[in-house]
This record gives structure tokens, sequence and C-alpha cells, in this order.
């Protein structure tokens, strides 16, 4: 029974944390789902389109659609690879400056949220680990 309320609790918090940031998001003009890719790229570049849909979890499609929102404002750099169908991706100048502004305002309220828990530092680590070993464990059974 418990591990059931640690997937109900993993996915309560979903909503409400992500409604929290929409005021952020739209104020840039951007989706969480824009936001999240470039972040991805932020964390990861130079990288490609096929490498950002297996770390996030989407469908190709989708993270194409996604960049290519992002490239017409102009947030991204992208290179061609040694072979021609493969695409490198970083942010551009401008997507950095917009990755700092935005991830600074993200900062501040995720800071907020755990200073008012009360967690201690072990704690929060404890949660972290405990949840990435959780993560790996889905990506693993999501190959068979």
């Amino acid at each position: 029974m418990q591990n059931k309320f640690v997937f109900d609790n993993i996915i309560a918090i979903y909503r409400p944390y992500t409604k929290m940031f929409q005021p952020i998001f739209e104020s840039f003009d951007l989706y969480p789902a824009q936001w999240l890719v470039l972040k991805d790229i932020s964390y990861n570049a130079p990288t490609t389109l096929v490498q950002i849909s297996k770390r996030r979890s989407i469908e190709k499609p989708t993270t194409r659609k996604i960049l290519k929102v992002l490239s017409e404002k102009s947030l991204l750099t992208v290179e061609t690879g040694t072979d021609k169908r493969e695409k490198w991706l970083s942010l551009s100048p401008k997507g950095e400056n917009l990755y700092k502004n935005i991830s600074s305002r993200v900062d501040k309220v995720q800071d907020e949220i755990i200073k008012n828990t009360g967690l201690s530092v072990s704690e929060i680590e404890h949660i972290t680990k405990s949840l990435q070993l959780i993560h790996a464990q889905i990506l693993e059974m999501e190959e068979f």
C-alpha cells in the first residue's frame, strides 16, 4: 500500500507545481514544454533532437515542433553534423539570456518551496536520490 502513496504523491505534486510557474513562462511567451527543452539544451549542448527526445521522454515529432518554435524565436544555434541529416543544437546568445532570466526566477520559487517545508539538506538529498532511482527504474522498464 505504501508504494501506491509514493506514486500518488509524485503525481499530486505535478499539476500545482507546473501551475505555479505558468505566469513566469507566460511572461516570456513560453510553454512549460518549451522551457524544459530549452533547459535540456542548456545542460547538454551541443545536442540533437534524438538525444533531447530520449532524455525528456517525448516523441520526436513533438520535440521537432518545440525546436521549430524555439528556433523561430532565435533561441537556438543549429550546426550541421558530419551526417547532413544530423543537427547539433545549442542556445544562441538570446537563448542563453532567456534561460538565465527564467532560471533565476524558477530557482527563487523552488528555494522558497524547499525552505518553507523545513526539510534538512540530508532529507532533500535522500528524496532526490530516491526519485532518481525511481526514474531510472521506470526508464529501464520502458525499454522492454
